[in-house]
């Protein structure tokens, strides 16, 4: 499986998450199925609803086009967030 990883920021909040989604997106262009979207969250300190959002419009592309997505290196901070939001279940965390 091949694997189309995006580096996150620090911060993704509603002064940059469209770009954010943006860089994302462009990642996605071409994929056909089968690949594995990572979003490699090692520097990334804080996220917020709109942050959220932008990983699960990546998710969703990435379901839709028959491949699959997976948050890497997410500190403990931001996997209490997603699990308070409900979305640990949605956006897979490795």
């Amino acid at each position: 499986m091949q694997e189309i990883v995006y580096q996150a920021p620090e911060r993704i909040d509603g002064n940059n998450a469209s770009a954010v989604q943006e860089a994302m997106l462009a990642l996605l262009e071409g994929v056909s199925g089968g690949e594995l979207f990572v979003v490699n969250m090692e520097n990334t300190g804080y996220l917020s609803s709109a942050g959220l959002r932008s990983l699960t419009v990546i998710q969703k592309k990435m379901r839709a086009a028959g491949g699959s997505f997976v948050l890497r290196n997410v500190n403990e901070n931001l996997r209490d967030l997603l699990d308070v939001t409900g979305l640990s279940g949605y956006l897979p965390i490795e």
